[in-house]
Order: structure tokens, then C-alpha cells, then sequence
């Protein structure tokens, strides 16, 4: 695992740079904008990171690796996903210029970047490194339910549909916990995470017998540090794509506390126009079904993102989910998460009180 923390980074998102379709690249320069130097897409060159997503001021975006080089990066990050496991002939080349350089090149692709041979080559030559973050741990186990008897508070985001905030929420939960003295950690369990936070394991990326395991494994690792262990959604158990991932995670982390994540005004799965969302309590109920196995785990609060909709509207939208679901909801990059701890921390108690 390469360490990116004060590193000169430049982030690919070759045509598709923006708030919803770079969402590995956002992502990073939400939390890390300080580290990175410049963001290649040949479609937004010529504006400011920040007149593209409304933070990382003063971060040109440029047309290619060669114009971004002048900034004297140490990495090459790939801020984009794909669908498959094929890498465009157009994306090779600016690896391949990458590793010629010398520049460590970070991915969360599923094409491993490490054993195609001409990158290997490259990078044999010039010294350069290859992380790609989707490959899966070295050891594999099932879960074996260790986290039934560990002394420490879970909180896990689950969603409603793919890239509605889980990981922001996550991220945001832990921060504000600290900020009032609890000693929180972030587990994460995406590229995005992993890229952030400095460790971690990309779940989409272990074998479907394995994932409660690594998640399990993720968990008790933190524990050696944190009190609180709030774990990194991924997905969605309604999700006609990717529910399994989302299932393996929530039994494999075994949260006491769960924190609901929704996109404003989204009526069907991203993509998935014949499926609709359904109905938040009936996933509230869900997700607590599912995770209450071998022990209980509740819903405590609802995560809303509200996006680029007028400061009103977003507060009429927060309103009347905290009407339908009877949590508290709150928009966590407008509002911050002290709503969402403030609930977390009376369920936590709570559990104290019953266990004492």
C-alpha cells in the first residue's frame, strides 16, 4: 500500500470530471485537495477544480499528463471507475506516459494494472510503483461472528442506492465524534476511502465467501484503536447489481447502529429506471431485519443528500423524510453530523445502560 499523504498528486478523470460522474476523483479532493497539483480531463481543461465542484480552489484542470507534468507530480491517481474490466486504448497511453516518468500510479480499476506486462515493464525500468487498491487482501477468511462479543460501538452506513454519500457520511460521522472527544475511527471499504484514509480494503474487489470475513477483520483491526468503529457502506440491499456486496458487509461488520443514506428526490435506482427506490421506512426495516442476526442493530438517523438543490427545498426535502422515516435527517456537507452523533451516542448509552 502506497502512502499518498504529502505527496504531489495528479488525478485522471478523463471526460467525465464533475460532482456525480468522477465520484472516486470528488471524492478525493474533498478530503485531500492540499496533496493534489493538478486534474487531467481533456473536456473540462482550461477551468479551476473549483468552478467544477465548488471546493478545491486554485487546482487547474489540464488535457492530458503531459501538460500536468510541469508540476513535478509523485503519483498518478486514476479518479475514474469503469464498468468492466477493459482499459481504453486512450487511458494505456497515459499510464504507459505515467510509469515512463517515474510516477507511481494508483488504481481502483478492476483491469490490474500490476500484471499487465508492458506496465510491468515500465515500471521495472523507471522504479515506479502500481497499487492497484482492487486487489484483495493476501489472506481470505470466513467471519466467524468475533464481533458479538467485542466491547465497542459499531456504526455502519448502508444506503438506498449506489453513490448516494455512504462513504461522505461515514467520514463525516468520525470527525464530528472526535471533535467532541470520542475516539472514532473511519473503516474503509472502497478505493475512495482507502485513498483518504491511508488504509483499508476495496470489498467489491474479495471473493463473495470472504467479505463478512475481511469486513470482520476490518473491524477488529480498529477496535485495537478506536471506541467507536463507524464502517463504510457500499451499495444497496435493494440494488438489482450490487445487493451482495452490500449483505456481506452488513453481516460482517455487525453494527449495533446504522445510519440510512439517501439522494433527495431519487425515485429509482441510478441507472435502473424499471426499479424503483423503495419506500424509506420499508428499507429502514430492512436493513434492521437483515442486520439484527445475532444481535440487534437499529436505525438511528437518516443521511440526505441534497445536492445542488436550493438551500429551501433541501430543507423542505430534509423535513419530510424525518416526517416519513421519524428519525432525525440531516444533510452532512451542509449541516455537518452532529445530528447523527447526537443520535448515535444516545443509542450508545443506551446499549451501556442494558449491558450494565
Amino acid at each position: 500500500m502506497l502512502n499518498l499523504r504529502n505527496k504531489r498528486v495528479v488525478v485522471f478523470a478523463e471526460g467525465c470530471f464533475g460532482p456525480v460522474t468522477s465520484k472516486v476523483a470528488t471524492s478525493y479532493l474533498r478530503y485531500r485537495h492540499s496533496e493534489c497539483v493538478a486534474v487531467v480531463d481533456s473536456r473540462c481543461a482550461g477551468k479551476d477544480v473549483g468552478e467544477v465542484l465548488g471546493y478545491g480552489h486554485g487546482i487547474p484542470v489540464l488535457d492530458s499528463l503531459e501538460s500536468a507534468l510541469q508540476f513535478d507530480p509523485d503519483i498518478f491517481l486514476i479518479g475514474v471507475g469503469l464498468f468492466s474490466n477493459a482499459l481504453p486504448d486512450a487511458w494505456r497511453a497515459q499510464i504507459a506516459l505515467a510509469l515512463a516518468r517515474g510516477l507511481d500510479v494508483v488504481s481502483g480499476l478492476h483491469f490490474r494494472i500490476a500484471t499487465d506486462p508492458d506496465f510491468a515493464a515500465l515500471a521495472s525500468e523507471s522504479g515506479a510503483r502500481i497499487w492497484d487498491t482492487k486487489e484483495p487482501p493476501d489472506t481470505l477468511a470466513t467471519s466467524e461472528g468475533k464481533l458479538d462479543a467485542l466491547d465497542r460501538f459499531i456504526v455502519h452506513t448502508v444506503g438506498t442506492d449506489c453513490r448516494v454519500g455512504k462513504k461522505t457520511t461515514a467520514i463525516e460521522i468520525a470527525e464530528a465524534a472526535r471533535r467532541r472527544g470520542i475516539n472514532a475511527g473511519f473503516v474503509a471499504t472502497g478505493q475512495s476511502g482507502i485513498y483518504i484514509s491511508g488504509a483499508g480494503v476495496a470489498i467489491d474487489a474479495v471473493p463473495s465467501d470472504f467479505v463478512a470475513g475481511v469486513t470482520e477483520s476490518l473491524v477488529l483491526e480498529s477496535a485495537r484503536h478506536h471506541d467507536w468503529i463507524v464502517v463504510e457502506g457500499q451499495g444497496s440491499i435493494s440494488h438489482p447489481a450490487y445487493s451482495g456486496v452490500t449483505l456481506g458487509l452488513l453481516h460482517g461488520a455487525m453494527p449495533q447502529a446504522l445510519v440510512l443514506c439517501h439522494e433527495a428526490g431519487l425515485a429509482h435506482h441510478k441507472g435502473w429506471a424499471h426499479a424503483p427506490l423503495r419506500p424509506l421506512p420499508e428499507l429502514v426495516t430492512l436493513y434492521e431485519q437483515l442486520g439484527s442476526f445475532l444481535r440487534p442493530a437499529k436505525v438511528v438517523g437518516v443521511s440526505v443528500h441534497t445536492g445542488a438543490l436550493p438551500a429551501e427545498q433541501a430543507a423542505r426535502a430534509i423535513e419530510e423524510i424525518e416526517w416519513e422515516t421519524g428519525l432525525p435527517a440531516v444533510d452532512v456537507i451542509r449541516s455537518g453530523a452532529d445530528r447523527l452523533v447526537d443520535a448515535l451516542s444516545v443509542h450508545d448509552r443506551t446499549l451501556q445502560r442494558l449491558a450494565a
